[in-house]
């Protein structure tokens, strides 16, 4: 038995040495690695969100010099009054404890020292029992012998919990007032230094009183130590903590989601990651958002997002994908920058700047009248949003004026697949089906893509054409943009198709002189409304941004008759307004190849001496239109409508509605000849049982309804017939001839 305890006598001696030889080296006790978590901060340093450390934890280290004096003096009066003088333990503070512990009958103090709380801290605060507070006062003197008291000191702040997942002073700072901790007050100070003390029992969220009550006994202290006079004290203790609310200290949070959700940010290494994002531009625009819902909600609009781009560097500004992330009535979660919607007409511009790429110009006729398009779902009969045909319109107005079936007639002539194929060089990776699923729709927006690619997509007709991905990142090594700049578009293109979006004067005649998009500066923008009312869009920008905004419900629920022009409109006029309060933008140059003619509005060519709708056009040099306008080309345009209404209603039970007798087609040398194909409709007054279609006498293919076939072009004069059987067995039919130029 004496042998047992000499051995136990011997091992309690050299417990303190082998510790020390085991524990930490002062390097190990100041590095501190896995503390460490990783700060979002917007481009002023701002911070956004605080990724957890591998402690689960938030933390920022900061030196001792860079904590507030107040902090300072207020953690050594409530946790250790003689923390300069004692080697580690108290002993006189532990006595004191037993003390007050049997006076009360319960454990209402603890006795440890600053050093001590740190050594549990480093132990990951194990159960209280007499072993571990043996091995808890062998490390607090092993940290003693290893690190001097400011050094102690300086790792006890930078490692003391004080509550929800915050350890550090730093990290507590900003969780709770948004502040570093060398700008804390008194009263903040003290308010913060007692919750090491105990961090669950005194979360500022959960028990306020308490943290207060406790607040209020460490100004009392400092106040008995002559640390304050009686002044500061009642200064100190009326004035109101004011704490951050819970939700709020997590800032742009679906702009933190993105970047936390994408893979390449496990490859960033630095512990504060600088953003590009401005958040005071950031709140200013989630007001200008809720506002615009507040004023939508009786139309069943609940949601919006928004994003702004720097044009000139493509950086992210500002960016929301809801009104409020914490609002689950309405999915406040759900990312509206980042999910999938239908663009509706929003995509337009896209399918034009392809038809300028080919040769089409700003005064190109289109055919605004009735027609029928092939999907992969079906034949159907595009409709424009006013519900009415406007003739022949020229490519400016169609693009301004957002009319679907000259948009539609366009995609015929270059193909769903070269729209899809410019689309994926614009960054647009949401659409990646087949040509043949999109068909014809995708230039009226049926597919689904993201208010970040339409946005991102947009800035290349402010950059002259050139697409280039979003940056997330001040430092640009750290970029999480995906893909590399390319010129998709040439910059006389991108000129045009800006002119036209800015035009006021082009879109009046569908949205209105006064709509949202009429701006006291140059702005080029966009509205697109999907199916049955369920998203709207405003897309645009200046020479210095580029704004997107969509509004809707995430649900998917149809909003009542809310329009881009009305619902994301108004948002984006309040955005580009708000971006522009000191500065207005400038007209983008213009390239040296962009010519401008006098043109004659009604036929898209030279204006003549005797027109009287005569306006100025730009065109690409080589492009501008060579013929002089006769003045019975006016009425061939301005009464087609009106003559295709009467042969329907009186004269003709049947007819051939595209081509038009005696049009003229050219192939184009660069598209693939299967590409190259025009729609062969037939209108007629009554049901039809079927239709025959012939060109040059050979058959071509027998057609149910709408008996609409595509024939590919084929160079000289062309017989186009049509046979077809009415309901009455009555058979009718028409002939009509073109010509395709090689």
């Amino acid at each position: 038995m004496s042998h047992l305890r000499c051995a136990f006598a011997a091992l309690l001696i050299s417990l303190p040495l082998m510790l020390t030889m085991i524990l930490p080296t002062k390097q190990q006790l100041t590095e501190r690695r896995g503390m460490n978590s990783i700060q979002i901060v917007d481009r002023h340093g701002t911070v956004l969100r605080e990724i957890l450390s591998r402690r689960d934890a938030t933390s920022r280290y900061v030196v001792l010099d860079e904590i507030s004096p107040w902090l300072q003096q207020a953690t050594l009066v409530g946790e250790d009054k003689r923390f300069f003088f004692h080697p580690g333990i108290d002993v006189l503070a532990i006595a004191r404890s037993i003390f007050l512990n049997l006076q009360h009958g319960d454990i209402v103090t603890g006795g440890s020292t600053i050093t001590q709380q740190l050594a549990r801290n480093m132990l990951g605060s194990p159960p209280r029992t007499l072993v571990t507070k043996i091995i808890e006062a062998c490390v607090a003197l092993n940290i003693e012998l290893k690190l001097s008291k400011p050094e102690i000191l300086e790792l006890y702040f930078n490692c003391a919990p004080y509550a929800n997942q915050a350890y550090g002073i730093e990290a507590a700072a900003q969780l709770y007032f948004g502040k570093p901790s060398r700008d804390l007050s008194l009263a903040e100070a003290a308010y913060l230094a007692g919750l090491p003390r105990a961090p669950s029992m005194l979360d500022p969220y959960r028990y306020p009183d308490r943290a207060l009550e406790q607040q209020h006994r460490i100004l009392a202290e400092l106040l008995e130590c002559g640390i304050i006079d009686t002044q500061t004290y009642h200064d100190a203790r009326s004035q109101p903590v004011i704490l951050l609310p819970k939700e709020n200290s997590f800032n742009a949070p679906h702009f933190c989601a993105s970047i936390l959700n994408d893979p390449d940010i496990r490859s960033l290494t630095p512990q504060v990651i600088r953003t590009t994002l401005d958040l005071p531009l950031q709140k200013r625009i989630e007001d200008i958002l809720s506002n615009n819902i507040e004023r939508l909600t009786g139309a069943n609009a609940t949601n919006a997002a928004a994003i702004v781009l720097d044009v000139r560097t493509m950086e992210v500004l500002a960016y929301m994908g809801s009104v409020d992330f914490f609002d689950v009535s309405i999915d406040g979660e759900v990312d509206g920058v980042s999910s999938l919607r239908q663009p509706g007409s929003a995509l337009k511009p896209f399918m034009y700047a392809i038809a300028l790429s080919n040769g089409a110009t700003a005064a190109t006729l289109l055919p605004d009248l009735p027609t029928h398009a092939r999907t992969s779902g079906g034949d159907y009969t595009p409709r424009n949003y006013d519900e009415k045909y406007h003739g022949f319109v020229r490519l400016r107005t169609a693009l301004a004026c957002s009319y679907n079936i000259p948009a539609v007639r366009i995609c015929e002539v270059y193909g769903p697949d070269l729209l899809l194929i410019t689309l994926r060089k614009l960054g647009f990776r949401s659409l990646d089906k087949s040509p043949v699923h999109y068909g014809l729709g995708l230039t009226l927006g049926n597919g689904e893509v993201t208010l970040l690619e339409l946005t991102r997509a947009f800035a290349t007709f402010a950059r002259g054409g050139q697409y280039m991905p979003e940056r997330l990142f001040i430092n640009s090594e750290n970029s999480l943009a995906h893909g590399q700049s390319a010129q998709v578009f040439d910059g006389t293109v991108s000129y045009i198709i800006s002119d036209i979006l800015s035009d006021n004067s082009a879109r009046s005649p569908a949205f209105g002189e006064y709509s949202p998009l009429n701006l006291p500066f140059f702005c080029a923008a966009k509205t697109g409304t999907s199916k049955d009312f369920r998203d709207n869009w405003c897309i645009g920008f200046t020479d210095a941004y580029v704004v997107g905004v969509w509004v809707g419900n995430f649900d998917g629920s149809p909003m009542n008759g809310v329009s881009g022009i009305s619902g994301a409109g108004p948002i984006f006029r309040d955005i580009m307004l708000l971006l522009h309060q000191t500065r207005a933008s400038r007209i983008l140059p213009r390239p040296d190849d962009i010519i401008r003619c006098t043109v004659c509005s009604v036929s898209g060519l030279i204006a003549s001496q005797d027109c009287e709708q005569a306006l100025d056009e730009f065109f690409i040099r080589g492009t501008e239109p060579r013929t002089t306008c006769r003045h019975e080309n006016h009425s061939r345009y301005n009464t087609y409508a009106e003559d295709i209404r009467n042969i329907m209603e009186h004269d003709r039970p049947l007819y051939i509605a595209f081509p038009d007798d005696g049009d003229i087609f050219k192939i184009d040398p660069v598209l693939r000849r299967e590409y190259q194909q025009v729609s062969l409709q037939v209108h007629s007054k009554d049901p039809l049982k079927s239709a025959t279609w012939y060109v040059d006498e050979t058959l071509i293919a027998r057609v149910d309804a709408p008996y609409t076939i595509r024939w590919r072009l084929e160079p000289g004069y062309h017989d186009i017939r049509v046979h077809a059987v009415a309901s009455d067995d009555q058979k009718l039919g028409d002939t009509i001839r073109i010509l395709v130029l090689r």
